[in-house]
């Protein structure tokens, strides 16, 4: 028999004659779950002296990043952000809900995993991660009641394959026979060159149809693929396995992870405007970009002059700002205006006035019918939410959308939406919206098939212009808030290093995951796509 048929069953073996030893030869070869990325030299000294301009455009969190680091330096930072707002995709708003009632809205509940380690340090260093709450479980609710469970799993890697079987996620047999054995090596074989050469083409519907995923386990990679608005036939199953191993294979943190209490205006927002006042920085809101030049001295925007940029607006802001720009190349051009948003995503926030069943999570994903994909109880642990709720009753909820399908108009997007929540809550029938927001945007980086080589990097091409956000290319792996967060401190360690200063560290998960490097079984040339050779 083939070496590579008897690896899974010598891998269980091992997982259960000796647990203790195998544990600690996974995180040995996993780094201790935690690198450093790069070397910070701690003999140059922190703070500029002299005079260095710098632009950031846009406010999100890459943007915020790079902002307040640099302006921390000594830089002269001015932000230019579009929209009335900070935060970006984290940002939050005002709305009035009735006369003298008003309400903070935002694009929808975010997480905070255990290996964001650049959020987390960034946070910190703000004296903002505190006042948060745990998950407690990271539960997928099926519109017959049935819950897939991940929170209370064993989180050493592997071992969190292994107790997704004894929770029913699968059955062994189902992984340990062909097609399934020699494909689902894959997700523990990340590595960034080889993963992408060989899988960016090849879509999670296509290796789905190979592998025959068992239906529970299928669902939670769907969770995994809309998660990154997508459809399956969308992504790239490189892109699926890299946020495998980021979240799932390559660090002991499990799936649960934790959530602020208070909207994101006084929990991140404010305090960040407040930083950037103490460093004298500049916040132009309302502000957008709308002429961008690279000269002789440095660079013009909106006019002004600048020494550097950063470029941290979100994916739609940065190719337009770019392919319009003056004084840059074609090829530069070129690489910005492939970039492409993915698909429409929803958020309907509603106050309502009746509550749902307790027992699950603030936070819930869906195994969605047509469009609902996860669902988030704000009464029941944002304090703003819970004002409203004590003095009216009821309900403040919403319902997430995160690749709305292409042939729904917004108005069937938002019924879709209310429909499917009663299929899953059906005690909630009846209910009375007594107000509601809804956003139906598309401007989330896509991660498709084929786009990765493409990408821009942190160097844009233009001397003194560099890129931050999640829809840049990392030397390492990064998804959703901590990509866009150490997107940020890249960038801003470009120009700290430029200045003769000393860089901000920045950590990551392991580069490449438990396997990476092992020998390929025959097999796996079905996931070649087709027409290579």
């Amino acid at each position: 028999m083939p070496w590579y048929l008897w690896t899974p069953f010598i891998i269980a073996a091992l997982l259960i004659a000796i647990p203790p030893i195998v544990r600690g030869l996974i995180k040995q070869r996993l780094h201790d779950y935690r690198i450093q990325v790069n070397e910070v030299d701690a003999t140059r000294p922190k703070q500029l002296e002299g005079k260095r301009r710098v632009a950031v455009l846009g406010g999100g969190v890459a943007g915020l990043t790079a902002a307040i680091t640099l302006a921390r330096r000594g830089f002269e930072v001015e932000l230019f952000e579009s929209n009335a707002y900070l935060g970006g995709k984290l940002g939050s708003w005002k709305v009035q809900l009735a006369p003298g009632e008003d309400a903070w809205v935002s694009h929808g509940f975010h997480a905070f995993f255990p290996n964001y380690f650049n959020l987390d340090r960034f946070l910190n260093s703000l004296g903002l991660r505190t006042g948060f709450q745990s998950i407690g479980e990271y539960v997928i609710l099926g519109t017959d009641g049935a819950q897939v469970r991940f929170g209370k799993l064993d989180t050493t890697p592997v071992f969190n394959l292994v107790a997704l079987a004894r929770a029913g996620v699968y059955r062994f047999r189902d992984v340990l026979k062909a097609p399934a054995r020699d494909l689902f090596g894959v997700f523990l074989e990340y590595d960034a060159k080889d993963t992408f050469e060989r899988y960016d083409h090849v879509s999670f519907a296509d290796f789905d149809r190979l592998a025959q995923l068992p239906p529970r386990l299928k669902l939670a990679f769907n969770t995994f693929a809309r998660a990154f608005f997508s459809d399956e036939d969308k992504l790239s199953l490189a892109e699926l396995i890299k946020s495998f191993h980021f979240y799932y294979l390559s660090q002991d943190g499990g799936l649960v992870y934790d959530f602020p209490t208070h909207d994101y205006e006084p929990a991140f927002l404010a305090p960040m405007r407040s930083e950037l006042a103490k460093h004298h920085a500049r916040v132009h809101l309302s502000t957008p970009v709308t002429s961008l030049t690279k000269t002789d001295l440095g660079f013009t925007v909106n006019g002004a002059p600048f020494d550097r940029v950063v470029l941290s607006t979100d994916i739609v802001g940065a190719r337009s700002i770019m392919t319009k720009a003056e004084g840059v190349t074609d090829e530069v051009k070129a690489r910005f205006e492939a970039l492409t948003p993915g698909q429409r995503y929803a958020v309907l926030r509603i106050w309502i006035d009746k509550d749902v069943r307790e027992g699950l999570p603030p936070f819930v994903i869906t195994d969605r019918v047509k469009v609902l994909d996860a669902f988030t109880t704000y009464h029941r642990f944002e304090a703003e939410a819970q004002q409203w709720t004590k003095r009216h009753g009821g309900a403040v909820l919403e319902l997430h959308c995160y690749a709305v399908p292409e042939a729904l108009s917004p108005e069937q997007v938002k019924q879709a939406l209310l429909d499917e929540f009663l299929e899953f809550f059906p005690e909630a029938k009846g209910f009375t919206v007594a107000h509601e927001v809804f956003q139906l945007n598309r401007n989330f980086t896509a991660f498709h098939l084929g786009m990765n080589a493409k990408r821009p990097e942190t160097d844009s091409g233009v001397p003194g212009l560099v890129c931050a956000g999640d829809w840049v290319k990392l030397p390492f792996p990064a998804m959703l808030l901590e990509a866009a967060c150490a997107s940020g401190s890249v960038a801003a360690n470009v120009l700290l290093r430029e200045a003769g200063l000393q860089e901000e560290p920045v950590d990551s998960v392991p580069l490449r995951g438990l396997m990476a490097g092992m020998p390929q079984p025959p097999a796996r040339k079905m996931l070649a796509p087709k027409g290579s050779a």
